[in-house]
């Protein structure tokens, strides 16, 4: 089987490159106004489970994501076929990155071609400076796609298309166990 980025970048034709800017607050912007986005839709097996406030569980496309705190440290362990990675990641990190991503979820669809625009959140990195995940929104007249792009950082190693809740969830998630994970002072 090849990668997903590649199965999912043949099934939406070759994307022109994007010109990234910079824009108000921590997240990139890349301007793709060329053509409307096409070949994006809800990811049909994606899951989210929490067990309380210490960790949470995502699958999107066969990608296993787990979120999990313990003091003064959040973990995030990302699982495909054949690969595995963890990311040790300091929680005030994790807490700023819920936010930068829950900005994502205040997009709307485009008024006319002149708005189309792909919009990613930063990476989250993790203690050794390693980027882990992300998420880009693609803004048409269509509508708002969301992808989350694993590892990389101006080119990511696997692009996964998953939806709002998914992103809601990882956020939310995110911000709580960056909480739990706060050393106690």
């Amino acid at each position: 089987m090849g990668r997903m980025d590649q199965a999912i970048v043949k099934g939406m034709g070759p994307l022109p490159a994007p010109v990234t800017i910079w824009i108000r607050g921590p997240a990139v912007a890349a301007d793709d106004r060329s053509g409307p986005v096409s070949g994006l839709s809800s990811s049909p097996n994606s899951s989210v489970r929490a067990d309380g406030q210490h960790s949470a569980t995502f699958e999107v496309l066969g990608w296993r994501l787990e979120l999990s705190a313990s003091p003064g440290l959040a973990r995030l362990v990302i699982i495909g076929i054949e690969a595995r990675y963890t990311h040790l990641v300091d929680p005030r990190a994790l807490a700023a990155w819920a936010i930068a991503t829950t900005k994502l979820l205040s997009l709307r669809p485009a008024d006319s071609a002149r708005g189309r625009a792909a919009i990613r959140a930063p990476f989250l990195l993790d203690r050794e400076g390693q980027p882990s995940i992300a998420f880009e929104a693609r803004v048409s007249e269509q509508g708002v796609g969301y992808q989350m792009l694993i590892g990389g950082n101006a080119k990511p190693l696997t692009s996964l298309v998953t939806t709002g809740d998914v992103v809601r969830g990882m956020a939310q998630a995110a911000a709580g166990i960056g909480r739990v994970a706060q050393p106690s002072r």
